[in-house]
């Protein structure tokens, strides 16, 4: 699996905008930026779109909402042997995951928070 790019909405310092880092290529690639622009937030964003169920509020995506509130959301762009994939998640208000086959359009998979869901 190949990341391809990671997009961000109202997570942390981004409070009601968002920041992308697209195009991202083959090889080591390379996120450099001063002090405060993002990048810790952008590798927690990504840490949690792969590890932390949309439906909860565990520790790490508390830290991932803005002071002024929101509701973050994740979208990452994976290459694999089958294709290209967007997985989108969004926390708090609108739970959802979605993911989707880039060259089709194609929702491969979605999910909803379920009422026995932990919070």
């Amino acid at each position: 699996m190949r990341l391809r790019a990671l997009r961000l909405w109202n997570v942390r310092k981004f409070a009601g905008r968002g920041v992308a880092i697209e195009n991202i290529g083959n090889g080591v690639n390379v996120l450099s930026a001063e002090n405060e622009f993002g990048k810790s937030t952008s590798f927690d964003a990504l840490h949690a779109v792969f590890f932390q169920r949309f439906s909860g509020t565990p520790k790490p995506v508390q830290m991932l909402r803005p002071y002024s509130g929101g509701s973050p959301q994740i979208e990452v762009d994976v290459e694999t042997d089958q294709g290209l994939f967007r997985i989108s998640k969004k926390y708090y208000n609108g739970k959802s995951a979605v993911i989707t086959d880039i060259a089709t359009s194609r929702i491969i998979a979605h999910g909803l928070p379920h009422r026995g869901d932990p919070p």
